[in-house]
């Protein structure tokens, strides 16, 4: 029988068959590959076989550290659940045109917004931005969707004489800023991030006022609104926030009042009908660690992507819970205690995004991008 390792007694070289190599491989957390990526044509290839072969990974949770004062990009560190463990990934690429906060209002969507320009990424760990001109209307805090080719910019106007409702949508076709039917007159007195919360579509953007459950979408391609709805299937709630978890619209809402918070609960939402159904509900001892004395219930935020949920107070986020539900709609939860919250970055803004990770991603994070 052949030798499963081999020692070269000339060079000292220890060979790994490929199928001892690959099983050593797959126990190690995706971060950690990126050095055997690049020892040899075999390790390359024991990667791929094991990534090819493993169980879906699981997304991470990225954090996005900026300097409170100067607004620099101070850190970028993710979480992989499968591993546990936060890691940081180099930044130093976006720090010449990093000048204002970054802004996310969707899961995977980080950008940047100043009157001449709108800049944006998609890529899961933002190796790379696209840059297009600033809407026509000046803006502080409003929300922002990207849906197909069309860039969705509405609310958070910032000049008294403007529409607090206006709606642009950018058409990288056309490449330029299209005004376009104004948010329903609802949303008149909650039109920016603080009161809105969004999820997106391969076709629609869905919003949802957090307070009231008050629901509406809107279609970049006929660039219009449709109906309200009310989303509360659950009269106790006070605060909703919404997502998509694999083409599923989820629902997650904090039952009670900002004095008491009793439960947390998930609802999967029917996108044609907007029936919701139930499909899990938060252990308490989480939710005492999610809610605390420091900070509002309303900073309540989420980041989801697949079957992955993170739940984090945006004003505390020393805790983060996590929620993985699968196709048939069980809920497995766990915590996670944010260790990159310290005397280091203490004082400095944090933003969540959510993602699945691959090696290319880490490739192009870490500058390898070249290899083959």
């Amino acid at each position: 029988m052949k030798p499963k390792i081999v020692k070269n007694e000339e060079t000292n070289d220890i060979h790994i068959s490929g199928d001892i190599l690959e099983a050593i491989i797959s126990r190690v957390p995706l971060i950690d590959l990126l050095p055997a990526y690049i020892v040899s044509q075999d390790w390359r290839c024991a990667v791929r076989s094991s990534l090819k072969n493993a169980s879906c990974r699981k997304p991470w949770l990225i954090a996005h550290i900026q300097n409170l004062r100067s607004f620099s990009l101070v850190a970028r560190c993710v979480f992989d659940p499968e591993s546990g463990v936060w890691s940081e990934v180099p930044c130093a690429n976006e720090q010449p045109f990093i000048c204002v906060p970054i802004r996310s209002t969707d899961s995977n969507l980080l950008y940047m917004l100043t009157p001449l320009k709108f800049s944006f990424s998609l890529d899961p760990l933002k190796a790379k931005w696209h840059h297009v001109q600033g809407p026509k209307i000046s803006r502080l805090d409003p929300i922002v969707a990207v849906i197909g080719s069309h860039i969705v910019i509405a609310g958070g106007s910032n000049d008294f004489e403007d529409d607090p409702l206006a709606v642009e949508v950018y058409d990288n076709k056309f490449q330029q800023w299209e005004l376009c039917q104004s948010m329903p007159n609802f949303y008149k007195d909650s039109a920016s991030t603080t009161w809105l919360s969004i999820a997106v579509s391969n076709e629609k953007m869905f919003l949802l006022e957090k307070s009231s459950g008050t629901l509406c979408t809107f279609d970049p391609n006929i660039k219009s609104w449709g109906d309200i709805f009310d989303l509360k299937p659950n009269d106790s709630i006070f605060l909703s926030l919404i997502g998509f978890s694999n083409n599923r619209l989820l629902l997650i809402g904090l039952i009670g009042n900002t004095e008491n918070v009793e439960s947390l609960k998930i609802w999967e939402v029917n996108c044609d009908t907007f029936v919701c159904k139930e499909v899990g509900e938060m252990p308490s001892k989480m939710l005492e660690g999610l809610i605390d004395s420091c900070s509002s219930p309303s900073s309540i935020n989420i980041s989801m992507a697949e079957d992955m949920i993170y739940i984090y107070n945006s004003e505390n986020p020393n805790v983060i819970i996590h929620c993985e539900i699968s196709k048939c709609s069980s809920c497995y939860w766990g915590s996670i205690q944010n260790s990159i919250v310290n005397d280091q970055y203490q004082m400095h803004r944090f933003t969540f995004t959510c993602s699945k990770v691959g090696i290319n991603d880490l490739q192009k994070a870490f500058g390898l991008s070249t290899l083959r």
